[in-house]
C-alpha cells in the first residue's frame, strides 16, 4: 500500500464512522422525514431560501474525487435488471416502516445505497440488523425474483450522527448468499446503479420509489408499487432539489439518477432522496461527500 492511498484511508477514518447493531447515536429522528418534523429544522428552510467491461473498470482502483463508477449489466440475465427495491423496516408486533434502497456498482458487489434517517431509531440507536430486508425489484405488491435479502451490515457518516439533519445518506451490505450456489455476488443477479460526484444544475433526472403519500402522479401511493418520477432537479451548496413535488414517504432512500436507460433500468445514482420541505414545497436529496461516501464504501468492501 503506498503511502498516498495509507494517507487516504487514515483521512477517510476520520471522516467517517461505521455502525452496526446496537450502536448509539445522537439525536436522530425517524418518522422519515414527515412535512411536521422538517418544519422543526431551521437549517433546511435557509438552505432552500437562498456491463462487464464497465465492471472491470471500477474495481481494483483507488477511488478518487473525479471517479465516475459505471452501470453494469446483470451477470445472470443481462436483459432482467432490478438493482432498485422496497427497504422494510420490521418494528415487531406486525408494524413495519418501509424506505427505497437500490444496488450499486462496488467490487463488493454486494452494497447498497439509502438514507441514514431509515437505519435508526428516535431514541439514538440503530434496529437491529435482523429488523431490516431488502427485495430487489419488488413491485405490485409482491416480492422481487430474488424473494428478500438480509442486511449484514451498515455505515453511516459519523456527521450525520452528530447532527442528523447533515449528510443523511448511508450504505448498506447485504448479507446474499448465490442461490444457485456459485459464487455470484447480489449485483451479478440485479444489475447494479453506476455513481458519479458531477452533476450539476437543472439536470435530466429520474427517481424511483416506494411513496406511501406525496403528490406524484400515475403512482399507486400505497408503499407497495413502484413509482418513478421524470424531470429536471436543481442544485445548490448542500442538496439538489425538486420543486413542486412530494416524492412521498416511502420514498427516503430513492436514488436520483442520471442518464437513466429504460431498456436496462440502469444508470448513474448521484443522490438520494431524503426528505420532502413543507414550507418550501420541495423534494430534497444532499449532495454527497466524495472523502464521506468514499469511506463508508471502504468500510463494507
Amino acid at each position: 500500500m503506498n503511502k498516498k492511498f495509507s494517507l487516504y484511508l487514515l483521512i477517510v477514518s476520520i471522516a467517517i464512522m461505521v455502525i452496526t447493531s446496537h450502536a448509539s447515536v445522537i439525536s436522530q429522528r425517524n418518522a422519515f422525514r414527515t412535512p411536521e418534523r422538517i418544519k422543526e429544522t431551521a437549517r433546511f428552510k435557509a438552505k432552500h431560501e437562498r456491463n462487464i467491461e464497465n465492471e472491470k473498470r471500477s474495481k481494483n482502483k483507488i477511488y478518487s474525487r473525479n471517479t465516475v463508477a459505471e452501470p453494469v449489466l446483470s451477470q445472470v440475465n443481462p436483459n432482467l435488471n432490478f438493482p432498485i427495491g422496497r427497504f422494510l423496516i420490521n418494528l415487531g408486533n406486525g408494524s413495519a416502516l418501509h424506505c427505497t434502497a437500490s444496488v450499486i456498482n462496488t467490487e463488493n458487489g454486494n452494497i447498497g445505497l439509502t438514507v441514514a434517517h431509515c437505519l435508526t431509531k428516535d431514541d439514538g440507536t440503530t434496529y437491529d440488523l435482523k429488523d431490516f430486508s431488502f427485495s430487489p425489484g419488488y413491485d405490485n405488491e409482491q416480492e422481487g425474483p430474488l424473494g428478500t435479502i438480509n442486511i449484514e451490515k451498515l455505515a453511516v457518516p459519523y456527521t450525520n450522527l452528530v447532527d442528523p439533519n447533515v449528510n443523511d445518506y448511508a450504505l448498506v451490505k447485504f448479507a446474499f448468499t448465490d442461490p444457485n450456489k456459485g459464487n455470484a455476488r447480489l449485483q451479478d443477479y440485479t444489475g447494479a446503479l453506476g455513481w458519479r460526484f458531477d452533476i450539476g444544475n437543472n439536470t435530466l433526472t429520474n427517481v424511483f420509489g416506494y411513496p406511501g403519500s406525496g403528490n406524484l402522479v400515475n403512482c399507486n401511493k400505497t408503499g407497495k408499487h413502484l413509482c418513478e418520477w421524470q424531470g429536471n432537479v436543481q442544485k445548490d451548496n448542500n442538496f439538489y432539489f425538486i420543486d413542486d413535488v412530494n416524492l412521498g414517504t416511502g420514498a427516503s432512500g430513492s436514488p436520483l439518477i442520471f442518464q437513466y436507460n429504460r431498456n436496462e433500468h440502469l444508470g448513474y445514482a448521484y443522490a438520494s432522496h431524503e426528505a420532502y420541505v413543507d414550507e418550501t414545497d420541495k423534494s430534497i436529496a444532499p449532495i454527497w461527500d466524495e472523502l464521506i461516501f468514499f469511506g463508508l464504501l471502504l468500510s463494507l468492501s
